[in-house]
């Protein structure tokens, strides 16, 4: 792993650390597996806003070339814009407590996929039109129970 991304994820984690997480399966790191992206790490980094969450979705290549989108994730059906690489309007529904359903507006373009975290909470899967990609989880900032 490269020095620049163990530092960006030590702060990450710090700063999971210290929040008071809601309680929701999809907050915490997510790491990108199988064979699709040998030159590349990808990362999901989901951290609790008030009525949802801050989805940051981060790769970084071989070359040390980082690409960071940020999706603001909120549950009242109104289409918020996307920073970063990808920049887009997306609405979030929830549709049950492990699945979520994203409508995706790219210049006109609709488009609409599913977020699905395991049962167990080790996986989340992200289910679009061209085929579905699984991470795995590497630290959740779920609070422990009393």
């Amino acid at each position: 792993m490269r020095w620049r991304t163990l530092g960006v994820l030590l702060v990450t984690l710090g700063f999971c650390a210290s929040m008071r997480a809601q309680d929701s399966p999809f907050l915490g790191i997510w790491r990108l597996t199988g064979e699709n992206t040998p030159n590349e790490v990808h990362y999901i980094v989901n951290l609790p806003t008030p009525g949802g969450f801050t989805s940051l979705r981060i790769s970084v290549n071989k070359d040390n070339r980082t690409n960071t989108e940020v999706h603001p994730v909120a549950f009242d059906g109104k289409p918020y814009a996307t920073t970063g690489g990808d920049a887009r309007e997306i609405s979030y529904k929830q549709i049950n407590v492990n699945t979520i359903e994203r409508t995706q507006n790219r210049n006109g373009k609709i488009s609409v996929d599913t977020e699905e975290v395991s049962s167990d909470g080790k996986t989340l899967s992200v289910k679009q039109a061209t085929g579905t990609r699984v991470y795995n989880r590497q630290f959740s900032v779920q609070e422990p129970e009393n």
